[in-house]
């Protein structure tokens, strides 16, 4: 498996990607850096009437850290996989005398261990960036503690997630023969989570992540279950 996972990363030309990352997690690393402590905010009174969907700079950089990499994980799914279908390039991994589930499965495994680093890292990266800068008086409250052990336990239980939620964008995509669809559906997915609409608000809730990574789970599953007998697109 880890043999495929390599060839996957090689053939999709991971640099490409890598790059990408790197500047998506630097650009939200400065906005966020300018948020907390360059608003001009003089006053809490001020700080709470101009801006008061941000509670925190935690929640923020959840916010835009997972929004950005549930697109982008999506993304590289429909690419991994939707775009192989549709470019025919499937045809020649499944001749090859290995599992079509197992192909499918290495792609998946492929775009999950690169996007849950990338976005592990990216986040703690961005969390030590304003960290760095505890001297200067911060606009908003960081709303977290780097010296905790719950704060990481936090971090990875929220990119597993976050990166798992791929699953089901990959599984709309793929049954529509869309790559399209998968990106679109992955944000409309997010805007669900994170919604607010009036005083109707699902951002918060512990039990719809729950649910959501079971129909990951299941999607993930769906994706591979009848390969051995479906036609390629």
């Amino acid at each position: 498996m880890w043999k495929l996972i390599r060839m996957e990363w090689k053939k999709n030309h991971m640099k490409k990607y890598m790059i990408n990352q790197a500047i998506i997690i630097a650009v939200l690393g400065l906005l966020l850096f300018a948020m907390c402590y360059w608003v001009p905010i003089d006053t809490e009174t001020e700080m709470q009437g101009s801006v008061p969907e941000i509670e925190n700079m935690a929640m923020q950089i959840d916010l835009l850290t997972n929004l950005s990499f549930l697109i982008s994980t999506s993304a590289m799914l429909s690419s991994f996989i939707i775009k192989a279908y549709k470019n025919k390039t499937q045809n020649l991994m499944f001749s090859y005398p290995i599992s079509r589930k197992k192909i499918i499965i290495s792609q998946m495994m492929a775009v999950w261990i690169f996007s849950a680093a990338a976005l592990f890292f990216g986040k703690l990266l961005i969390y030590l960036l304003l960290v760095s800068a505890s001297g200067v008086k911060a606009g908003f409250p960081l709303g977290y503690d780097m010296t905790s052990v719950s704060f990481y336990i936090q971090v990875t239980i929220k990119t597993v997630l976050t990166v798992t939620l791929g699953l089901i964008p990959l599984y709309i995509g793929k049954m529509m023969k869309s790559s399209k669809a998968a990106i679109i559906s992955s944000f409309l997915l997010f805007s669900v989570m994170e919604g607010t609409i009036g005083d109707l608000t699902l951002r918060g809730n512990t039990i719809l992540p729950i649910l959501l990574f079971g129909v990951s789970l299941i999607c993930g599953f769906l994706t591979v279950h009848n390969v051995e007998k479906e036609d390629v697109m």
